[in-house]
């Protein structure tokens, strides 16, 4: 079995690309055993996750990443983050009885009005949201075309899980500096996207990130660097759930406490979706930010 919970980066010393590999073993199992999804829920929910800690491993600036998927259909939200310390959570909200059995999950069948959106959160700045096209069935679709869209350059995403563990790959064109000539430079890449399509489940999931990338690019002088661990987090805290009831708004708030109160509760219990951590708010701290 290969280490687990990882973030590796990888170039190419002869070609204008770099790569990232991104390993969730223990992650992807703390975020199914919370939430028992679904098989096949649980396996899109897992490519969310890699996703987001590989987009995370693409900004430069430090701060959160951040994509979501918010649909009309049983598949309400989906969602993961991963903050600058790599640190990823994920959840999923769905109508159980509207979600089809071990159906296939298509995000180009999820319904008129559906969006597909990354939010970049930096530590210092504004937030910034792009909006992702629709227009495939599956996440790494989606991403490599916003990818070709947005950045000019091409991308690859490769995702394996099998709904409790999950590895995924991603390979990113770069501006010309090896390579000058642009025919050449697509055939390299046509090459690697060849290349990366050959590996299975079977081997993505079980060997050790040097002999996934050996087998794919051993022809390709490939560096593979240091790798850096990822694990299961939240931000989650009191005061952020103080500051979620305060934007009730004072009106609705204090109706909320009184309901409370009359049925003899002593605080108000705030849950974390994403991790359960449950946060009991005293009345009297929620009042008092009505009371400026």
């Amino acid at each position: 079995m290969s280490e687990s919970d990882f973030r590796q980066r990888f170039v190419f010393d002869e070609l204008d690309v770099r790569g990232c590999i991104v390993r969730l073993d223990k992650t992807s199992q703390t975020i199914q055993d919370t939430h028992h999804y679904p098989p096949h829920l649980a396996q899109t929910l897992n490519e969310f996750a890699l996703a987001a800690t590989l987009l995370r491993d693409s900004i430069k600036v430090p701060g959160s990443v951040t994509i979501q998927l918010r649909t009309p259909g049983a598949i309400s939200l989906m969602m993961a983050d991963c903050m600058a310390d790599r640190r990823v959570r994920a959840i999923a909200e769905y109508t159980s009885e509207n979600l089809a059995p071990d159906a296939a999950i298509r995000l180009d069948e999820m319904g008129a009005g559906s969006t597909l959106a990354i939010t970049i959160t930096p530590e210092e700045g504004e937030r910034y949201q792009s909006i992702v096209p629709i227009e495939h069935a599956t996440l790494s679709l989606c991403l490599e075309d916003y990818f070709a869209r947005s950045e000019q350059l091409p991308s690859l995403f490769q995702f394996f899980t099998d709904g409790r563990v999950a590895l995924g790959i991603a390979l990113h064109a770069l501006p010309p500096e090896k390579v000058r000539d642009a025919a050449v430079t697509a055939d390299h890449f046509s090459r690697l996207k060849m290349l990366l399509s050959s590996l299975s489940q079977e081997e993505a999931l079980t060997l050790p990130s040097a002999e996934i990338l050996r087998r794919l690019f051993h022809e390709e002088a490939c560096r593979l660097f240091d790798a850096h661990s990822v694990e299961f987090g939240c931000v989650c805290s009191a005061q952020k759930s103080l500051d979620a009831v305060a934007a009730l708004g004072e009106e609705d708030v204090r109706a909320l406490i009184q309901e409370q109160q009359d049925a003899g509760h002593q605080a108000l219990v705030v849950d974390c979706h994403f991790c359960f951590q449950r946060y009991e708010l005293d009345f009297n701290d929620i009042t008092n930010l009505f009371s400026s």
